[in-house]
């Protein structure tokens, strides 16, 4: 099998085709520069984002939301910037902005709410384990964990016919899937997603979380991110309500030397879809409206 990180030349003619279609918006190109300034100011950010309303309904919605849990009521972009943080905002308008982007893509033979439902789940997740392993920054988790299966939806908008029985016949078991994709197109569904966050010029280490979410052993410099989405994405599979497949949960596996890395046992975790359970629904409906049913 190959590394993540290989990358085959079919793999870029896929990608070269889906490039129009999932583009980064220009807002979110404006706030990483932003971000990345040395004159990088909370005032900056807020002036970029409430720029777009659209954007800014959301973000302001999801900041005044379970997923903060905040005192009191946040009414301005500048508000949130200074509760949260200015990587706290970019990483919400990156996940507000990213869903909005990939639910344009067809899924040909995908059931596109169960799909967006698993990765919301698997976000709020990942979200909860990074702050209990104390990761600077939680909310890159939340985008890790909300496109770690971005790679799915641009493989079925592309090759729906090749992958319709392998879908069909895996129920939902991921690493059957990923041998089968594998085996009949030389790369798979993390692969294609680290390689499209790539081409978003998105943080390599986002990149890499993706990309080896299912090998996490895998991953050169972000283990622990990789780790944690690995872990999140098999806790949402064994519930009913972020599962990835349509016959609800399962006993999705976790790969052993996760535990190691953070630092955790698996009766570790039992606590958390409680945690989470409260924050799904309206994240779900925020982020992707038309997924709730």
């Amino acid at each position: 099998m190959n590394a993540p990180s290989d990358r085959r030349p079919e793999m870029d003619d896929l990608l070269g085709d889906i490039s129009g279609l999932v583009s980064p918006p220009e807002i979110l190109v404006r706030l990483r520069q932003a971000l990345e300034a040395r004159d990088s100011s909370a005032h900056n950010l807020g002036n970029i984002v409430s720029q777009d309303p659209n954007l800014s309904a959301q973000v302001l919605h999801l900041a005044n939301s379970p997923l903060y849990g905040l005192a009191r009521r946040v009414d301005t972009i500048s508000r949130a910037v200074s509760v949260i943080g200015n990587r706290a905002l970019y990483h919400l308008a990156l996940a507000v902005s990213a869903s909005q982007v990939f639910s344009r893509l067809p899924g040909g033979t995908l059931n596109l709410a169960v799909f967006w439902r698993h990765s919301v789940f698997t976000a709020l997740l990942a979200r909860v384990l990074a702050q209990r392993c104390r990761v600077l920054h939680p909310e890159r988790l939340f985008v890790a964990g909300l496109l770690h299966d971005v790679g799915s939806l641009v493989l079925h908008s592309q090759r729906s016919h090749t992958l319709q029985r392998p879908l069909q016949e895996t129920r939902g078991d991921e690493v059957q899937l990923l041998a089968e994709e594998q085996a009949l197109l030389g790369f798979d569904h993390a692969q294609v997603g680290g390689a499209l966050l790539e081409l978003w010029s998105l943080p390599p280490v986002l990149q890499e979380a993706v990309a080896c979410h299912h090998r996490p052993m895998q991953a050169r410099r972000a283990g622990l991110e990789a780790s944690i989405v690995h872990l999140a994405e098999a806790l949402s599979n064994r519930s009913d309500e972020g599962s990835c497949s349509e016959f609800g949960g399962f006993a999705a596996p976790v790969d052993p030397g996760v535990w190691e890395v953070l630092e955790m046992e698996e009766e570790d975790t039992g606590t958390l879809w409680g945690e989470v359970a409260p924050q799904f629904l309206e994240t779900l409906a925020v982020l992707l409206p038309r997924a709730r049913a």
